[in-house]
């Protein structure tokens, strides 16, 4: 399909991420991190300044190190990133016993209240946020702008409509941008429509677990339960939805599902 002018690969990217499962948002963010956690691996592991800012950051927070823990090939870049981590870790805890032996007035020091200002819990604290997440954020903030900016057009607006919509978060962030009442209308109206069809949803599927009528087959509402928390909560797309009964799908993010 050739590109229209003017319009680059972001913007395609919205559209085509319209029609998999999740949040589109959290979906090209999510894969906007994955890039950078392969460029992290794979390219500047051995930059020292970067190194020094994982290091400050101690590495990953825990949703970007299991990101990473998914990755294959991952072994040497981890280890080195997180050599630095420990013997830096190591460091202040050894350099935290040598000023205390021989100094029983420090008992006075571990009272409640007190321990924070502890200098070796200052040095185990990490001293910069997880930079995948900064990424992630700034992913976020583009997306959901492109997202409004283009809303007044059809090609997004079909798709956006015919999607499972976004997450709760990126609703909010995007009615935030939204410059006036017809986009906002673009917004909210195929988003509320699919509030209202998975309310009838939920409602079927708490009907058929009564004991009265659990004899009675799930039909789209089986899944309802999980597409109505990523609804709320995000997330980069589970395969979970009506079209994909809810099993897991290839997501075209090689199997790293959140």
């Amino acid at each position: 399909m050739p590109r229209e002018l003017g319009k680059h690969t972001p913007y395609f990217e919205l559209v085509d991420a319209q029609s998999m499962p999740g949040c589109p948002v959290c979906r090209l963010a999510y894969k906007q991190t994955d890039r950078y956690l392969d460029s992290i691996l794979y390219e500047a592991v051995l930059d020292p300044d970067v190194r020094t800012k994982l290091k400050n950051s101690l590495g990953f927070c825990r949703e970007h190190t299991e990101m990473l823990h998914g990755k294959p090939g991952r072994a040497l870049g981890t280890a080195l990133i997180y050599r630095d981590i420990i013997r830096s870790v190591a460091e202040a805890l050894v350099g935290a016993r040598h000023r205390s032996s021989g100094a029983p007035s420090l008992l006075s020091r571990w009272l409640p209240g007190s321990r924070e200002d502890l200098p070796v819990v200052q040095k185990l604290r990490a001293s910069e946020p997880c930079p995948a997440c900064k990424v992630a954020e700034k992913a976020e903030a583009r997306v959901v702008q492109l997202l409004v900016v283009h809303l007044g057009e059809d090609k997004l607006y079909e798709a956006y409509a015919q999607g499972e919509g976004l997450c709760l978060e990126h609703l909010v962030r995007a009615i935030a941008l939204t410059p006036d009442q017809e986009t906002l209308d673009r917004l909210l109206q195929p988003q509320s429509k699919r509030y209202l069809r998975m309310l009838t949803d939920l409602d079927e599927f708490i009907r058929k677990r009564d004991h009265r009528f659990r004899g009675e087959k799930y039909g789209e509402e089986g899944d309802v339960w999980l597409r109505a928390m990523n609804a709320i909560v995000g997330g980069a797309g589970m395969g979970l939805s009506a079209e994909s009964g809810g099993r897991h799908q290839d997501t075209g993010l090689r199997d790293k599902k959140r």
